[in-house]
């Protein structure tokens, strides 16, 4: 079995994955570059490259593979400037000097830039490419694609993902431990936030608002079947998924605690965990990042622990069969499965949940009417 783990830079990291028994490729990226990458935030480890160096030797003499993210969705047309191409170009050859084995893209042009310049590396399609058809993983791997990592929201479209692995013959990789809403509609701009964030040459320094995360967490925690619709996928149901062909299976979590990555990886790679699945989803909790220019920080809301949630794993044994038949896109609307299996495996404390709720809609109405700025006086928002 091949696990893609994701790197915190702690060096306590290396040992314990070293041991697990299945096939570990560790991914991770420095916390800003030039090109940036699909994340960013407070709690991604602040590095500098000699440590990074010094990380990705300490992995290889474990026989630990290294896959770094160069998987912003936009550069923001920098890469067609001569200064920043060279530097680009730089950039790349920084990790083909360190020895890294294979690199994970979202923008079709560095595929096409890595294969032509850099062949030796092996080149991975990002999740953020999004990836959800035949058509489109065909056109990836017509551009050289070694590797695609599938959309998260065609998980357990089971006839879809069999179509996609008669149709392509590079490798598959899906996401094992996604909470992100299904079909969600902030996407596409939580990955352009994460990525200009995270980008050295940023504007506002590094600085975000996760309104994405808010409008998420609320989402989930007012209507809990999300929490079920979600595309995570169980450690029993891997089987299934290596049945089809699936040929790698990527861990979420580059901001999580080393006792928590190990534990995760533990669980996939024993195709088991006994208690509550929750605890081993890459859970987002909404935060800020830094201050942007003329805005308070006294304005900048601190939000407080959410409520604990809790998924009785063993009582979803058989949950994955509802999807062999169903077409969740177009029939989503008139079925009410997830939700029936919602009130039976998520326990909530609604009280908890009202008060964490009541901070998330207070800072969201901040947002939407300018107020977080202080521009004019208070604006209070239609509520729809």
């Amino acid at each position: 079995m091949r696990l893609l783990v994701p790197a915190n830079w702690d060096r306590e990291l290396i040992s314990p994955l070293s041991r697990i028994k299945a096939d570990i490729e560790i991914y991770g990226v420095l916390p800003t570059s030039m090109l940036g990458s699909g994340g960013s935030g407070p709690n991604i480890p602040q590095m500098t490259t000699e440590q990074a160096e010094e990380f990705i030797k300490l992995a290889h003499s474990a026989d630990l593979t290294f896959n770094y993210l160069l998987n912003a969705p936009c550069m923001n047309n920098m890469e067609w400037h001569e200064d920043t191409h060279q530097a680009l170009l730089q950039h790349i050859e920084w990790l083909s000097n360190i020895g890294v084995e294979s690199v994970t893209v979202a923008i079709p042009y560095l595929l096409e830039l890595i294969k032509c310049q850099f062949p030796h590396l092996k080149v991975e399609v990002s999740t953020i490419s999004h990836v959800n058809s035949v058509a489109r993983a065909e056109f990836f791997e017509s551009l050289g694609a070694d590797a695609i990592m599938l959309d998260p929201n065609i998980n357990r479209d089971f006839k879809l993902l069999k179509a996609i692995r008669s149709a392509v013959g590079c490798e598959l990789g899906v996401l094992t431990n996604t909470s992100c809403l299904y079909q969600c509609p902030y996407e596409y701009y939580h990955n352009t936030t994460l990525g200009h964030a995270s980008q050295n040459h940023n504007l506002l320094n590094g600085f975000y608002m996760d309104y994405c995360v808010l409008h998420c967490a609320l989402s989930s925690l007012s209507d809990t079947s999300q929490f079920i619709k979600a595309r995570w996928i169980r450690p029993e149901d891997i089987p299934i998924y290596q049945e089809m062909g699936i040929d790698f299976f990527k861990v979420g979590g580059r901001a999580m605690p080393t006792e928590w990555i190990v534990d995760v990886t533990e669980a996939y790679s024993l195709q088991h965990y006994q208690g509550n699945l929750y605890d081993i989803l890459n859970n987002f909790s909404p935060k800020t990042k830094n201050v942007a220019p003329n805005l308070s920080s006294a304005q900048i809301t601190t939000i407080t622990s959410p409520p604990k949630v809790y998924i009785d794993n063993q009582a979803l044994e058989g949950f994955t069969d509802f999807f062999r038949q169903q077409d969740c896109l177009s029939g989503c609307f008139n079925c009410h499965y997830c939700q029936e299996i919602a009130d039976k495996v998520v326990k909530l404390d609604r009280s908890e949940v009202d008060k964490y709720t009541s901070v998330l809609k207070e800072l969201l109405d901040d947002l939407s009417s300018s107020n977080i700025f202080r521009v004019r006086e208070p604006v209070r928002c239609q509520q729809y």
